[in-house]
C-alpha cells in the first residue's frame, strides 16, 4: 500500500510538494512491475515500458513552475524567428496582424521532426530554469553582489526606498490627525448633546484623553475611573470620516511592505520578503522551512508550497522576457524598426505584471513563514509545559 509524505524543503533551494512526485514513483515502480513480468514472458515491449520508466524518472525531477517558463521561452523565440522569416519574403505582409497571423500558421504547418526537437529543447531548458530559478529571485530581491558600482546602486536604490518610507509615514501621520479632528469635533458635539440632558459620561476631559493617545503625547489631565472606562470604550474612528479612514488604510497597506529602515533592500521585492522574514522568530531564516516542514499542519505545507511555486514561476518569466525582448531587438531593429519597439513595448508590459505578481505572491508567501513560525512556537510552548507537568 502507496503512503504520501511531505519532503522537506527550504527557502533558498526548490520547495517542492512530494506528493506530485510520489504519484510518479508510484506509475514508475508499477511500470517497472509490469515491464519484469513482460520481461519474463518474452514481451517485445519491454523496451516500450523501459522508456516510459526513463520519462518518469526526467518528470519526475522537474517541477511545474521550471515547464512553463522553458515552455515559453522555446515559443516565444520560434514566434520571434518565424515572424522574422515573415518579414523577409519578398512580397512583405500588408501589416502587422497579417505577418502575425502568418508566423502563426507557419508554427503550426512544422514537421514532426521539428515537433520533437522543441519538445526536446523544452526539457533542456527547464532542466536550466529549475537550476536557476532560486538565483531569479536573489537577483529580483537585490542581492547583486559584491561588485562597487553594483553596491553603490543598491545602497542609492535602498536610500530612495527609505525617503519612501517617511513620506508614506508622514501622510499617514497627516491623515489620521484630520479623521481624529473631525472625530473630536463630532465627540464634543455628542458631549455637549449628553450634557443638555444631564448625561455626564463625555466629558471633555474624556474627548482630549482619548486624543491624546492617538497622537502619542501626554494627556495633560488625569482621568478617574469612571472617565478611563469610558474613554477605553471610544472608537474614535467610530465617528471620523471614511473617506480620510480609507485613504489612511491605503497609505498603511503600502507601509506594511517595508521592512525597517535599517533592514531595507534595493527592490520592491526584496523589501517585501524582508519584511515578514524579520517576523520569523528563527535566527536561520534561510533553513527554517527546512527543519520544521515535517512538523508543519497538511494544509499549510501545501499553500507552502504552492506560493513558493508561483514565486518561481514570475520571477523566472520575467527574465523570459527579456531574453525573448532581446532577441527580437536584435532580430527586428535593422530592417523593421516599429516591430523591435512594439517587442520592447510588450516586453515592458509583461515584466510589469509578472512582478507585479511576484509582489502579491511574496506577500502570501511570506504570510505563511510567519503562519509556519508561529505555529512551531506554539508546539514548543506546549511541548515545555507538557514537560514541566510531568516533572511535577
Amino acid at each position: 500500500m502507496e503512503t504520501f509524505r511531505l519532503r522537506p524543503v527550504r527557502r533558498g533551494t526548490q520547495p517542492r510538494l512530494a506528493i506530485s512526485r510520489t504519484l510518479t514513483g508510484v506509475a514508475e515502480r508499477a511500470a517497472g512491475q509490469d515491464a519484469s513480468a513482460s520481461g519474463a514472458n518474452g514481451s517485445p515491449s519491454t523496451a516500450t515500458e523501459t522508456l516510459s520508466q526513463f520519462v518518469a524518472r526526467v518528470l519526475n525531477q522537474l517541477s511545474l513552475s521550471a515547464w512553463l517558463p522553458a515552455a515559453a521561452l522555446v515559443l516565444l523565440l520560434a514566434f520571434v524567428l518565424q515572424l522574422g522569416a515573415v518579414l523577409d519574403r519578398r512580397t512583405p505582409p500588408r501589416g502587422p496582424a497579417e505577418a502575425i497571423g502568418d508566423a502563426f500558421t507557419e508554427i503550426s504547418r512544422v514537421s514532426l521532426g521539428a515537433a520533437l526537437l522543441l519538445i526536446a529543447a523544452v526539457v533542456v531548458l527547464t532542466m536550466v530554469t529549475q537550476a536557476f530559478s532560486f538565483e531569479a529571485i536573489q537577483v529580483l530581491e537585490g542581492y547583486w553582489g559584491p561588485n562597487r558600482l553594483v553596491e553603490w546602486a543598491a545602497g542609492h536604490r535602498c536610500e530612495h526606498y527609505r525617503k519612501v518610507q517617511e513620506r508614506l509615514k508622514r501622510r499617514r501621520r497627516k491623515l489620521m490627525e484630520r479623521a481624529l479632528t473631525a472625530a473630536i469635533a463630532e465627540l464634543n458635539n455628542m458631549q455637549q448633546e449628553q450634557a443638555k440632558h444631564g448625561s455626564v459620561a463625555l466629558t471633555p476631559n474624556v474627548i482630549s484623553v482619548v486624543a491624546a493617545r492617538e497622537l502619542g503625547s501626554r494627556p495633560v489631565v488625569q482621568l478617574n475611573e469612571e472617565e478611563k472606562k469610558v474613554a477605553d470604550s471610544i472608537k474614535w474612528e467610530d465617528h471620523a470620516s471614511p473617506e480620510l479612514l480609507r485613504r489612511q488604510a491605503n497609505v498603511e497597506r503600502r507601509l506594511a511592505d517595508f521592512p525597517h529602515p535599517e533592514r531595507m533592500q534595493p527592490t520592491k521585492l526584496g523589501n517585501v520578503l524582508r519584511r515578514y522574514e524579520d517576523n520569523i522568530d528563527d535566527k536561520e531564516v534561510r533553513t527554517f522551512i527546512q527543519r520544521v516542514f515535517d512538523q508543519l499542519p497538511f494544509s499549510l505545507a501545501v499553500e507552502h508550497d504552492e506560493q513558493r511555486n508561483r514565486l518561481d514561476l514570475y520571477c523566472s518569466m520575467i527574465f523570459v522576457i527579456t531574453v525573448v525582448a532581446l532577441v527580437a531587438v536584435a532580430r527586428f531593429a535593422s530592417q523593421h524598426l516599429g516591430y523591435a519597439l512594439g517587442a520592447i513595448g510588450i516586453a515592458a508590459a509583461g515584466i510589469f505584471l509578472m512582478y507585479r505578481a511576484a509582489i502579491a505572491t511574496a506577500r502570501a508567501y511570506g504570510s505563511i513563514l510567519v503562519l509556519a513560525s508561529k505555529h512551531i512556537r506554539s508546539d514548543q510552548r506546549d511541548s515545555g509545559d507538557a514537560a514541566g507537568k510531568r516533572n511535577r
